[in-house]
């Protein structure tokens, strides 16, 4: 769920506003957004406050979409797809930790005999299909939280391709393929209104791909717009408007996790797409140079630090607190003391001696074995180095 990557962007004055270009350097403050969507995971599993906290997830998914575009589209403004490269960079980052927490939740439950949902789940999980074991109300134990990540694994698989061929469709042109990515937004939608009217569970619809796909594919538009339009002018700029935006969205994003929601289909038809909306807008404020109040806020180093190792917490916080809670309860505060002091012992040793080494590979090029596997793969469907102009 929680994506690192590094974003193109490069801010350039114009009259009136400021533009986004692409350029190679980070964005210090998509690791704050990062770090505000992990903080409310966690608070919310940790029940201290943050009713909605659960939206942090829809701050995630908007951010994949848009990092895994910009990725991409990195890729075709050189003139070319690497789908080696690509998918490979991509198991570096996501497979190590996880498979180690996998590990680590089966041992937990075999030597604690904390039943056999967390064996099942580990399946689902490793298959990358636990939204749909947990959408038919299966249940996965120390790994119910794998839900959302199966949700990304599967856009992973399908959005690259789905990317070639929109923009093959359009013919190269950049407004046509962001229309057509806002036209598979709002279909996705209707995906969502579709369970609703069609009387399916909540349990489902919250775990149903297309569904969630909304909120990956408001990233996704994002991202198309940034690279076609050089960034998108946000006038006001002797006025504060980017920062009076960005200030605005971080705390529209708090107050929405704070809320008690309405009801579950409340929160999936209206406050999916309106948290989706406000991710979105904090962003291209994040890659404005004018936003500085918002920019150097986001990227105090606690958030940072905690954005770089988002993806761990995410992973390592629930096991831990299931297992606090299944031993003496999370209810009084030594406990979620507890538990968030292991929390904060495992997540940067993860990241040190897990993800770091691993993520290290990543400059060392793909290895030819991958290479060669996937030129096979891709060679069946007429893909290999996908020509982009």
């Amino acid at each position: 769920m929680p994506e690192r990557d590094g974003v193109e962007t490069k801010a350039g004055a114009s009259p009136g506003g400021t533009t986004v270009a692409g350029s190679p350097f980070r964005v210090p403050a998509l690791d704050g957004i990062r770090a505000i969507a992990a903080i409310f995971v966690v608070l919310f599993h940790l029940h201290v406050g943050f009713s909605r906290g659960d939206s942090g997830v829809d701050i995630f998914f908007v951010l994949s979409g848009f990092l895994i575009t910009s990725i991409l589209m990195r890729g075709a403004r050189q003139g070319r797809i690497d789908f080696a490269k690509f998918y490979w960079g991509r198991a570096l980052r996501l497979l190590p930790v996880y498979f180690a927490v996998m590990a680590v939740a089966v041992a937990i439950a075999v030597a604690w005999h904390l039943g056999g949902s967390t064996l099942r789940g580990a399946l689902f999980s490793f298959l990358y299909v636990s939204n749909w074991a947990a959408g038919s109300g299966e249940g996965l134990g120390l790994l119910t939280h794998t839900w959302s990540l199966s949700i990304e694994e599967q856009f992973y698989l399908v959005w690259p391709l789905a990317l070639i061929g929109i923009v093959t469709v359009s013919r190269g042109n950049g407004r046509k393929a962001a229309i057509g990515v806002g036209v598979l937004t709002v279909l996705a939608y209707l995906a969502l209104l579709a369970c609703w009217f069609g009387g399916t569970s909540t349990t489902f619809a919250w775990n149903f791909t297309p569904a969630r796909g909304m909120e990956l594919l408001v990233g996704c538009s994002l991202a198309l717009v940034v690279s076609e339009f050089k960034g998108v002018r946000l006038p006001g700029a002797a006025w504060h408007l980017p920062d009076i935006l960005g200030l605005a969205s971080v705390a529209g994003l708090i107050a929405i996790a704070n809320v008690q929601p309405h009801s579950e289909w409340f929160e999936m038809l209206v406050e999916w797409p309106l948290v989706a909306g406000v991710t979105a807008l904090l962003i291209l404020v994040c890659l404005n140079r004018d936003a500085k109040v918002t920019q150097r806020a986001l990227s105090l180093g606690p958030l940072t630090t905690v954005g770089k190792m988002s993806y761990g917490l995410y992973l390592w916080h629930f096991p831990v607190f299931f297992v606090i809670d299944a031993s003496i309860g999370l209810e009084h505060w030594s406990a979620k003391l507890l538990a968030m002091g292991i929390v904060a012992a495992i997540v940067p040793l993860s990241y040190r001696f897990i993800e770091q080494p691993f993520l290290r590979l990543k400059s060392s090029g793909t290895p030819n074995a991958v290479r060669q596997r996937m030129a096979a793969v891709l060679g069946r469907t007429g893909l290999r180095h996908v020509p982009t102009e």
